[in-house]
C-alpha cells in the first residue's frame, strides 16, 4: 500500500467522522424538538481491487419504521374519530340536563302529571289552572330548545367537516410537493432528512382527519392511500376533496356528500373511503347518532301531546264553550268521516250544565239517535261520510251544527232559538264502545278539544286505503335523496305525481325503477294509511326529501313529505307544539270536568267542582301507547314514563359508551405513538455514545493522516 493511499484512507475517515459528528449534533440539539425524527448517515467501507481504500458516506436517512408508522397512524385517525364524536354527544347529552334535578326535561314531564293531580281536588281554582298551563309551557319550550340545540351541534359538526376538507387539501398538497422535494435530493446525492421529516410531521396532522396509509415511492417520497385503497397522494400528483356545507340546519336537513377528485383525475364520493379520523366521527354523529337522538325526542314529545290530547278531548270546561273547532286534515270530509267504529255523543247543555240536546252517532252503523232535554228519542236516521256535516247539523235541531272547511271539521251550539244565549257543546265517548279511528275518539282524531296544537301534521295515520284518492296535483314534483347507510350518496331521483289519482298508482309509481326510488327501496302503505319507506340492503339505504312542491286538495294543503311525514319530517314536529291559545288566553277553557250522561233529566250533568277530566289527564303518563319507531326505539307499547326513561338511559348509554371508546383510543393512540417515538426519537445516551465512538474515530483519522505525513518527511530526509 503507497503512502498516498494511507493518506487518502485517513482522509475520507476524518470528514466521514465530522459529517457524522454533524448528524449527531443535529439530533442532540433536537432532542426536544416535536416531531423530530433522528437522522442517521450511511457509511460504507471503500474498496480498490480488493483492498481497503477508506470510507464513503452515503444518503441521510430518518430513523423510521415502517410498520410503527403505519400504526401510530391508524391508531391517531382513531382516537380522533372518537374524540370528536364524543365531544358532540356530550354536548348533546349536556342539553338534557341531570335526571336528579327538577328542570331535567323527562321530570319537567312528570311536572305536568303532577300539578293535573293536584288540580283534580279543586278544579276551580285560578291558581291550579295557571301551574298546569305554565307546566306545559316550560316542558314544551324546553323540549324545542334542546331540539334547537341538537340543530345547532349538527351545524358546528358541519362547520368542522367543511373546515377539516380545507385542511385536508392543504395537507395532501404539501406532502405531495415534498415528494418532489425529496425525490430531487435522493438522486442527487442530497440532504432529504428535513423535507422527509417535515412530510412526516405533515402525515400525522393527516390522520387526525382522515385515516391514511403509507408506503414509500422508491424516490424517498411517500404514497398514501386510505385503508380502502384509495390514492391520495403518488409519486407527483395529489387527490383534492371538495364540500359545500349547509346553510340553515333543521332536523330534516340533507347535508351534500364529500366527493374527492382522484390523481388520475377520478370524482367519486369520499364516504366510501372515509374510515376513520376526525371527519369520521363528526359526519357518524352529524348523520346519525344525532339524528336518531332528535327524532326519538319528537316522537317522545308528539306522543305526550297525543296522549294529552286525547284526555283533554274526553273532558269538558265549564260551562261548555259555545264551540269546539278541529284542527287541519288535510282530507275531504268523507275521507275524515270513514273508518269511525264505535259510539260518540254530541251533547249541548245550557249554561249550568243541563243537557238541551244530545245526538248520539252510531259509528259503525251510520246512524244517528236525537235526544230532547228530558232524554226522550226524538228522531232518528242515518248520514253519509260525504254529508255527515249536514246530516248531523239536522239530526241537532236547531241546536247545534257541524260544518267542515278547508279539511277543519268545527261544531256549535246554537245561541238563538229552540237553543239559547249561554248553551255550550260537547263531545263525549260512552263507558263502553266509544268511537274509535286508529285508535283515537271522534274527537280526538278531528281535535276539537286539544290541550296541545300543532302548526303542521304531527300523525301520519292518515286512515286512506289503496282505493283512496291521493289528492295530489298530476306533474307535482319531489325530490327525494337516496343513500347508503355510511352516507354515501346512491342518487337523486325526481319524482313526478303520476296522472293515476288512487293511492294504488301514487305507490306504483313511487316503487318503479324508473320513475321513482325502486331501484333503492319500497314505499308501502299501512293498515292505518300510513307511507313508509324501506331501504334496501343491511343497514338499509336511507331516504330523505331535498324538496317537495306538491300540495294536497288546493294550493294551500299540506305537501306529501308534511302529509305522510316522509324522510326526515317527523323529527321536526316537536318545534310545532304549543298550548292552544283558546286556554292560554282563558284558563276556564281548560277541560277539568266530563260530562255525565247519566245525570237524571232537568239536573246538571256538567258541574264546576268536578275534577275527573283533570285525573284523567293525570294518569297519561302510566297509560299504554303504542310508539312508532324512531330513534333506538322500535315501534310497540309502551307509557310516556318508561319512554322517556328508556330515552334518557339510552343517551347516557351512547355518551358513555362513546367516552369509552375514546379512552381507550386515546391509551392506544399514546402506545403506537410512544412505541414509534422509541424508534425515531432522540436517545441522548445513545447519542452521547455515538459522539464519543466519532470523536474517536476523528482523532484516529488523524493519527493516520499525521503517520503517513511523517513518513513522508522521513523517506524525503533520506534523499
Amino acid at each position: 500500500m503507497s503512502l498516498s493511499n494511507i493518506l487518502n484512507i485517513g482522509v475520507s475517515g476524518l470528514i466521514t467522522a465530522q459529517n457524522q459528528l454533524s448528524i449527531v449534533s443535529d439530533n442532540i440539539s433536537n432532542l426536544n424538538t416535536p416531531g423530530y425524527i433522528r437522522k442517521k448517515l450511511e457509511q460504507n467501507a471503500a474498496t480498490v481491487n480488493g483492498v481497503g481504500a477508506g470510507v464513503t458516506t452515503g444518503q441521510v436517512n430518518l430513523s423510521t419504521s415502517t410498520y410503527l408508522q403505519s400504526a401510530s397512524l391508524k391508531a391517531t385517525s382513531a382516537s380522533a374519530q372518537a374524540q370528536a364524536y364524543y365531544e358532540l354527544l356530550d354536548q348533546i347529552q349536556g342539553q338534557f340536563g341531570d335526571i336528579s334535578e327538577a328542570g331535567n326535561v323527562f321530570n319537567l314531564g312528570d311536572e305536568i302529571f303532577t300539578t293535573f293531580a293536584k288540580a283534580a281536588e279543586s278544579p276551580q281554582s285560578t291558581a291550579s289552572r295557571q301551574e298546569i298551563v305554565t307546566n306545559l309551557e316550560n316542558f314544551l319550550d324546553e323540549t324545542a330548545r334542546i331540539a334547537d340545540q341538537i340543530q345547532t351541534i349538527r351545524k358546528d359538526a358541519d362547520s368542522r367537516i367543511s373546515s377539516g376538507v380545507k385542511s385536508v387539501n392543504d395537507l395532501l398538497k404539501n406532502i405531495s410537493q415534498l415528494n418532489g422535494v425529496i425525490s430531487q435530493a435522493y438522486v442527487t446525492g442530497g440532504d432529504a432528512s428535513g423535507a422527509q421529516t417535515t412530510q412526516s410531521q405533515y402525515m400525522d396532522e393527516l390522520s387526525k382527519l382522515i385515516d391514511v396509509g403509507v408506503s414509500s415511492n422508491g424516490t424517498g417520497g411517500v404514497t398514501l392511500r386510505t385503508q380502502s385503497g384509495f390514492n391520495l397522494v403518488t409519486k407527483d400528483s395529489y387527490a383534492t376533496l371538495s364540500y359545500q356545507s349547509a346553510g340553515n340546519v333543521d332536523a330534516d336537513t340533507t347535508f351534500n356528500s364529500i366527493y374527492v377528485t382522484g390523481p388520475d383525475g377520478e370524482k367519486r364520493d369520499f364516504g366510501d373511503h372515509l374510515g376513520s379520523g376526525e371527519l369520521k366521527g363528526l359526519t357518524d354523529l352529524r348523520d346519525d347518532t344525532s339524528v336518531k337522538i332528535s327524532e326519538q325526542l319528537s316522537e317522545y314529545v308528539s306522543a305526550f301531546a297525543d296522549q294529552l290530547n286525547a284526555a283533554h278531548n274526553a273532558a269538558s270546561a265549564v260551562p261548555a264553550p259555545t264551540a269546539l273547532n278541529g284542527k287541519a286534515t288535510d282530507l275531504t270530509l268523507a275521507e275524515a268521516a270513514t273508518g269511525f267504529t264505535g259510539t260518540t255523543n254530541l251533547v249541548v247543555t245550557n249554561s249550568s250544565g243541563v243537557i238541551q240536546r244530545r245526538v248520539e252517532l252510531n259509528m259503525t252503523a251510520g246512524t244517528w239517535t236525537a235526544y230532547n232535554a228530558a232524554g226522550a228519542a226524538v228522531g232518528t236516521g242515518g248520514y253519509a261520510p260525504a254529508t255527515f256535516d249536514t246530516d248531523i247539523t239536522a239530526a241537532m235541531g236547531g241546536y247545534g251544527t257541524v260544518s267542515f272547511t278547508n279539511g277543519q271539521l268545527s261544531v256549535a251550539a246554537s245561541q238563538t232559538a229552540p237553543g239559547s244565549a249561554g248553551n255550550g257543546i260537547a263531545v263525549v265517548e260512552p263507558d263502553t264502545g266509544a268511537s274509535a279511528k286508529n285508535g283515537r275518539s271522534f274527537s280526538h282524531y278531528f281535535g276539537l278539544n286539544d290541550l296541545i296544537t300543532s302548526s303542521g301534521h304531527t300523525q301520519y295515520d292518515t286512515g286512506l286505503t289503496s282505493t283512496s284518492n291521493h289528492g295530489f296535483t298530476a306533474g307535482d314534483t319531489i325530490r327525494f335523496d337516496l343513500r347508503e347507510a355510511n352516507g354515501s350518496i346512491l342518487a337523486k331521483v325526481d319524482f313526478q305525481i303520476p296522472a293515476g289519482t288512487q293511492m294504488s298508482d301514487l305507490l306504483t309509481a313511487l316503487n318503479s325503477t324508473t320513475t321513482g326510488v325502486g331501484s333503492y327501496g319500497q314505499f308501502a302503505l299501512s293498515s292505518e294509511g300510513e307511507l313508509q319507506f324501506t331501504g334496501y340492503g343491511t343497514p338499509s339505504n336511507k331516504l330523505s326529501v331535498l324538496s317537495d312542491q306538491s300540495s294536497r286538495l288546493n294550493a294551500g294543503g299540506a305537501s306529501l313529505t308534511e302529509f305522510f311525514g316522509v324522510g326526515g319530517t317527523p323529527a321536526t314536529r316537536i318545534g310545532t307544539f304549543s298550548v292552544s291559545d283558546r286556554i292560554s288566553n282563558n284558563l276556564y277553557n281548560l277541560s277539568m270536568a266530563q260530562v255525565d250522561l247519566s245525570a237524571p233529566a232537568g239536573e246538571s250533568a256538567l258541574v264546576s267542582g268536578d275534577g275527573d277530566g283533570a285525573l284523567l289527564m293525570s294518569k297519561i303518563g302510566d297509560a299504554t301507547y303504542n310508539f312508532n319507531k324512531a330513534g333506538y326505539s322500535g315501534v310497540g307499547l309502551s307509557s310516556l314514563s318508561r319512554y322517556a326513561s328508556d330515552l334518557a338511559g339510552q343517551i347516557g348509554t351512547l355518551a358513555s359508551s362513546a367516552e369509552k371508546r375514546r379512552d381507550s383510543a386515546e391509551a392506544l393512540s399514546s402506545e403506537a405513538t410512544a412505541r414509534r417515538s422509541s424508534v425515531e426519537g432522540v436517545n441522548l445516551d445513545e447519542e452521547l455514545v455515538n459522539l464519543t465512538t466519532f470523536q474517536q474515530a476523528y482523532n484516529a483519522s488523524s493519527r493516520v493522516i499525521q503517520t503517513a505525513k511523517d513518513m513522508y518527511d522521513i523517506l524525503l530526509n533520506l534523499v
